[in-house]
Formats: structure tokens, C-alpha cells, sequence
């Protein structure tokens, strides 16, 4: 493309970066390019040990003595991609396409989450026309697989008094507070003996899914639970021989299969009328579909009815979904996605992802779960702790906001907390007094092939941005 939309630097930016792969994990890339770039500018750049890029620029003439801000987002991208494009997003650049008011890109992942983040603040410090006060832009590494760039990140390079977070998805809607969460990974005894007999598959899949923060509370239903509820609807003892569901923790499962070993021949009716059942108890699954199958096996292996019959039972004992409303919000404050299941030889596997607004309760429910694994035997452990970003209602940066963005769109913005987590958790922890807000121009469908990016929205976020540095004291 020649010539650019307005603003014209964040554009041209975003297209460099574009050309840069950048999944998470491959971003040695992308930060050579910020890191070259910053020293066109003539701004003071580095990256620390865990791969973050850090850059600090002087506040422009008249705004010196203002309160530093830190502009922050993250350098990484989901890449995600149709079944028949074959671009290998490792190594290849994106194909943009520009239509009208959308950007978006040729069968992948556009990487507007984040890369909008990293042109808005390449053009801020590139522009010595734009008032700003001294300003420090950290891109983080590796935000989307667990935010270990922000975990790594030194307390030393969070000098400044508020925190601008680049990485919300709805411009207008001012992000102020987010949950923290813990993944607990969760290993029953399951020993697998030899079976024979008539083999029954079960083979759920069509259900909506959906991440499980911000739609966690939504009547969907979980295809792990799902499987669990039409095997415990056998009347007879079974010997489960397979369990496998879910792709990852954080989003909830859309297909599950299961297989068994069992005499009766009341199979069929008994879980097609629990399957009734969950269509009836979820109307909103319309997608359901159910395959039952049976197949002759001479020679296989299942864990024995008796474990069998214990296992299913704990695994149903586990919560599941929403576990707490904020009473003043009434909006999902902890919850738990039990993410993946899966029986493997070393025994039973389940992630699971959970989410408070609370970090004392989040950790009472993840000690509940690490109890139920222990009692039957099995093991518990855990990864990506962090914590949650708790709303401090009335700072300077949250008025400031508000107050420019009323003068500028003659409307109020939308101030809320969400339960999924941002590394503004994981920042203001580390920074005391630090006040954050998090804000973006509008992008749909992220994390999906189908991700774009309004032209206009990038514009109007942009002058806010621009004038919202400009009024910060």
C-alpha cells in the first residue's frame, strides 16, 4: 500500500510489523525491529533477559516535569489460520487487506492484538510534534501463552506514575480492574488392564465454546463435563478405555470422545436420554451433536469398573463454571474451566483454569481442587499464577480519562473491570501506587482467522490517546 490512512505512522508501523512473523515464542523479530527502530528515533532502547523491549523518551517542551507515563502492551500474536491457506506464519510475513474501513489479513490472524499497541507507541515517541510527558514504552514478550514477559519483568523498569495498557479490544470502554488466575493441572490413578468385549465410543462435538473469561458466564455447556454426565448415565458398570476433550485451559471445550467397555444392552437408550437431557438444560447449544458407535474389540485395555466407577465420580465432584457473582456487578467474580481432559497411561489429566476478581479466593479454590486430586491419590500441581489488578476506584488517570474522552466524543466512556486476566495484574503488583487503565480501538474476532481492525476506530483512539498524554498532570 502506498498510501496510508490517517494516522498515517501508525499504519505505516503496523504494516512493517505485520511483514515481521511474530507468533509467541518467535519473537526475536519483532524485537530487533523495535529495538532498530527506537535507535532511528535517537530514543534510549534496550531488552532485558527475558526478551521485553524497553524504551524511554523525554517529555516534549513545556511537559519535561510532568509524571512519567508507561505506554505497554506486547509483542506477540496469536497465529491462527484457515484450513487451506498454507502461509507458514513461523517464517512468512501477512498478507493485509484493506477494505474500506477494515483491515484485516489473507486466511490468518491479523496481530492487531497487539501490534496496534506497538505502532501507537512507535509513532508517539517518532513524532516531536506530538506534547507528551516523558514517556516509557514496555513491549512485553510471550502475553498470549501465560504473560511471561510481564512476570519477568524487572519492578526497576515500572518508573513511571501511571500505566497506559494498549490491549483492549472496544474503543470507548476504559479497562480498570481484571482477575487473576492460576492453571492447576490435576493427575488422577487411573490403570488401564486388559478388556475385551464390545467397545462403545461416545463422540460429542458442535457445542459453542468461547474463552473462558470473558464468557464464562453464558449458559454453555463444557463438552468434558458433558461426556462426564453420559457416561455416569450408564445403568450398568462400564470400564473406561479412552477420555479425551478440550485443546487448552483457557477456552471452554467444544468436543469430546469417550470409550467404554460395558454388557447391557441399555447403553444406547440410557445415554441418548441424558443427551435430551443436556439439549433441554442447554437450549442455547444447538449445535450439539451426538455420535454413539460400537465396535468388536478382541484385545484391548480399560481401567476396572470398580476405578472406573470412582474416577467418574470424583471427576464430577470437581466445580465447574461460575462459582461467584459480584454482588455489585453481578458479573462472573471466580470461576473454573475445566479446560482439558484426557486418560493417559500415567493416569487421568485435567487442566484447569481458574479466575477471581479476589486473590484469596482464587486460592481457596485451587487448594479445594489440589485436596480432591490428593485424596484419591493423585498429584497436583501448578503454573502461571498471577495475580489479580483490583480496581482503585477515583485515581488521577481514570478522571483524567474520562474527562478527556467526554470533551472529545461527547459521551461517557464505559469504565469496567472484566474477569480475564491483563498484565496490568502482573505490572501494578510489582509497582506500588502505579495507577493503570487499559484502552483500544475496536477489533473483532481476535485470536481467529477472521480477526480485523477498524481503520476509523485506530483513528479516533489514537487522538484520544494522544490527547489524553497531553492532559495527564
Amino acid at each position: 500500500m502506498t498510501a496510508f490512512p490517517y494516522p498515517e505512522a501508525v499504519f505505516r508501523y503496523f504494516t512493517e510489523i505485520a511483514a515481521i512473523p511474530h507468533g509467541s515464542g518467535n519473537t526475536a523479530g519483532i524485537r530487533a525491529w523495535c529495538l532498530n527502530t527506537a535507535a532511528k528515533i535517537g530514543a534510549d532502547a534496550h531488552a532485558d533477559s527475558a526478551g521485553n523491549v524497553i524504551i524511554r523518551v523525554p517529555g516534549s517542551q513545556g511537559l519535561e516535569n510532568r509524571p512519567r507515563v508507561i505506554l505497554q502492551g506486547h509483542l506477540d500474536m496469536v497465529c491462527a489460520q484457515l484450513p487451506d491457506c498454507r502461509k507458514d506464519m513461523a517464517h512468512e510475513g501477512l498478507d493485509l487487506i484493506w477494505d474500506a474501513d477494515t483491515l484485516t489479513a489473507d486466511g490468518t490472524t491479523l496481530g492487531g492484538d497487539d501490534g496496534i499497541a506497538v505502532a501507537y507507541a512507535m509513532a508517539l515517541i517518532a513524532d516531536d510534534s506530538i506534547p507528551h510527558p516523558p514517556l516509557t514504552v514496555i513491549l512485553t514478550v510471550d502475553e498470549e501463552t501465560g504473560m511471561d514477559g510481564a512476570a519477568a519483568l524487572s519492578p526497576d523498569e515500572l518508573d513511571g506514575r501511571y500505566l497506559i495498557n494498549l490491549d483492549s479490544e472496544d474503543e470507548g470502554v476504559f479497562t480498570v480492574g481484571c482477575a487473576g488466575g492460576v492453571r492447576l493441572h490435576l493427575i488422577y490413578p487411573a490403570a488401564a488392564e486388559a478388556a475385551s468385549g464390545t467397545l462403545f465410543t461416545l463422540t460429542l462435538s458442535g457445542l459453542t465454546g468461547g474463552h473462558s473469561g470473558s464468557e464464562i458466564g453464558k449458559p454453555l455447556l463444557n463438552a468434558n463435563t458433558a461426556m462426564l454426565r453420559l457416561l455416569r448415565a450408564v445403568p450398568e458398570p462400564i470400564r473406561l478405555a479412552a477420555f479425551c476433550g478440550g485443546v487448552r485451559d483457557n477456552v471452554i471445550p467444544t468436543e469430546c470422545t469417550a470409550a467404554f467397555y460395558c454388557t447391557t444392552d441399555a447403553v444406547l437408550g440410557a445415554v441418548a436420554a441424558e443427551r435430551d437431557r443436556l439439549c433441554a438444560g442447554f437450549p442455547a447449544e444447538q449445535g450439539l451433536s451426538l455420535v454413539i458407535g460400537t465396535a468388536a474389540e478382541s484385545a484391548h485395555s480399560a481401567l476396572s469398573a470398580e476405578q472406573t466407577a470412582a474416577l467418574l465420580s470424583q471427576l464430577s465432584a470437581l466445580p465447574n463454571g461460575v462459582q461467584r457473582l459480584d454482588p455489585q456487578l453481578h458479573t462472573p467474580l471466580t470461576s473454573l474451566n475445566l479446560g482439558i481432559m484426557q486418560l493417559m497411561q500415567d493416569g487421568f489429566h485435567v487442566d484447569a483454569l481458574l479466575r477471581s476478581g479476589i486473590d484469596a479466593e482464587k486460592d481457596a479454590l485451587a487448594e479445594i481442587m489440589k485436596h480432591s486430586v490428593q485424596d484419591a491419590g493423585g498429584t497436583a500441581s501448578e503454573s502461571g499464577r498471577y495475580p489479580a489488578w483490583e480496581y482503585q476506584p477515583g485515581t488521577t488517570l481514570e478522571q483524567t480519562a474520562v474527562d478527556v474522552y467526554r470533551s472529545m466524543f461527547g459521551k461517557e466512556p464505559v469504565t469496567e473491570t472484566i474477569h480475564a486476566g491483563v498484565e496490568c495484574g502482573l505490572l501494578a503488583a510489582k509497582a506500588a501506587g502505579i495507577a493503570c487503565i487499559s484502552v483500544g480501538p475496536d477489533l473483532s474476532d481476535v485470536h481467529t482467522p477472521r480477526e480485523a481492525l477498524s481503520v476509523s476506530s485506530a483513528a479516533r483512539t489514537w487522538d484520544f490517546l494522544c490527547a489524553l498524554l497531553k492532559a495527564l498532570t
